[in-house]
């Protein structure tokens, strides 16, 4: 993956803003993906660890990664999860294809997943951009910001990732932590990987762009 010059990723992310390309919003296009009560609209790929119990989408542990049956194009994806222990490790994969890697991982093989790990550190903190061979793409973001939006394990965070055009960017409780510009895959499934983490969802909706 490419990254911008260092400067750049650490630039504030509101002046990059006028770049991205306006979220015009059709009327009456938010949808629940998750009803609080099945798995319905969602296929359990590679051995994946998810249940639902008490209006929460868990993930217990384990590999794989949950699919959506449908696939989406430009949206903006709005989720609740909480890490149920200090450095729980997730993703949320977006415009990603529905075949996996053949190994332990069970993992998609070509799309993006944006991280879902209690961190603020690191190469890939929350909220930023991973590519599942799906091409090379720019990225800022703002570890200071990040550390500062995400809430601690096991309080509730808000995640708002907004895919339009070649462009994604995600909001942590209201902060916009990530800019990813080259996103070049069009489209895809809406997904939650398997990584070993223990974290809950109760609320995943979409509104189409």
């Amino acid at each position: 993956m490419n990254s911008l010059p260092r400067f750049l990723r650490l630039a504030t992310l509101s002046v990059l803003l006028p770049i991205l390309p306006p979220v015009i919003a059709k009327d009456d296009n938010s949808t629940s993906l998750f009803n609080g009560k099945t798995l319905a609209g969602w296929t359990v790929l590679n051995g994946g660890q998810f249940t639902v119990s008490n209006g929460l989408l868990s993930l217990n542990r384990g590999t794989g990664w949950l699919r959506s049956t449908e696939t989406y194009g430009d949206f903006k994806l709005t989720l609740e999860v909480r890490f149920n222990e200090v450095a729980a490790n997730s993703g949320i994969f977006v415009r990603t294809g529905p075949t996996s890697h053949d190994d332990e991982s069970g993992w998609p093989d070509h799309g993006y997943q944006v991280q879902c790990m209690d961190t603020a550190e690191g190469e890939h903190p929350l909220g930023t951009l991973i590519a599942y061979g799906a091409g090379e793409f720019d990225q800022i973001f703002d570890p200071t910001k990040i550390a500062k939006a995400k809430n601690p394990a096991p309080e509730w965070n808000l995640m708002e990732i907004t895919c339009r055009g070649e462009s994604l960017s995600v909001r942590l409780n209201g902060e916009l932590i990530s800019i990813s510009l080259g996103v070049r895959q069009r489209s895809g499934h809406i997904g939650i990987q398997g990584e070993h983490g223990p974290l809950d969802f109760r609320r995943i909706e979409i509104e189409q762009l």
